[in-house]
């Protein structure tokens, strides 16, 4: 009698867990790759902004009201209604005139309700949780990053108040302790913790994406 060809069970229960193993490597493998590419866009997006500040005190000669006042709040609307004005950033926190394409006054009223900037300048990881979640409010939980609300992810800066060509605690409070860097702004995201991650003991922000260079992040 001829044999009849299939698997036995303990073949089949052989390759289920082989794939199981190879599904289980690609799950991290691409959590990694996910959270490099945040964090890549991350410092793109620091860049830029920190790029933005610079054309903007050039342009200006000094620094408009509304930097200084929300400083401490990092990129929020009013914030970012200043660099919309002067198109030195691609952000849409304030709407347009339909018929005329100027921006609208600047009022909670013309706030966009559906762009990802309507709470300011997020770093990647609350524009991903916005994205997922569109009817949140500023104060809810953050669902990639795990703490916070959406206020931490708001990129944040600190300017050269004084004009005297540094940043650091002579113009106010800074993230980092003994911090003073030569330039006239400072940018930086609190990364997937929504935290200021930066101290004086600690060689280098654990997971925050910054402007400057971690040669000169501390006073000599």
């Amino acid at each position: 009698m001829k044999a009849k060809n299939g698997f036995t069970l303990v073949e089949m229960l052989l390759v289920i867990g082989i794939i199981g193993i190879l599904s289980s490597v690609m799950i991290v493998s691409f959590g990694k790759m996910a959270q490099h590419a945040r964090r890549s866009d991350a410092q793109r997006t620091v860049s830029e902004v920190a790029t933005a500040f610079n054309q903007l005190l050039i342009k200006q000669r000094e620094w408009p009201k509304a930097l200084l006042e929300y400083e401490e709040q990092g990129m929020v609307p009013q914030v970012c209604y200043v660099f919309q004005k002067h198109k030195l950033l691609d952000i849409t926190t304030y709407t347009r005139d339909k018929k005329t394409g100027a921006l609208d006054s600047m009022s909670d009223s013309n706030l966009s309700k559906t762009s990802v900037d309507r709470f300011g300048m997020l770093d990647p990881w609350g524009r991903e949780s916005l994205k997922k979640n569109p009817s949140c409010n500023s104060d809810q939980n953050t669902i990639i990053g795990g703490t916070g609300s959406y206020k931490d992810h708001l990129i944040q800066y600190r300017l050269d108040r004084n004009y005297d060509g540094y940043v650091d605690s002579e113009d106010g409070e800074m993230p980092v302790t003994g911090l003073r860097i030569r330039g006239s702004a400072i940018v930086w995201s609190r990364g997937p913790d929504g935290k200021d991650d930066g101290q004086a003991h600690k060689r280098y922000p654990v997971d925050d994406n910054i402007s400057w260079s971690l040669a000169e992040r501390q006073a000599k």
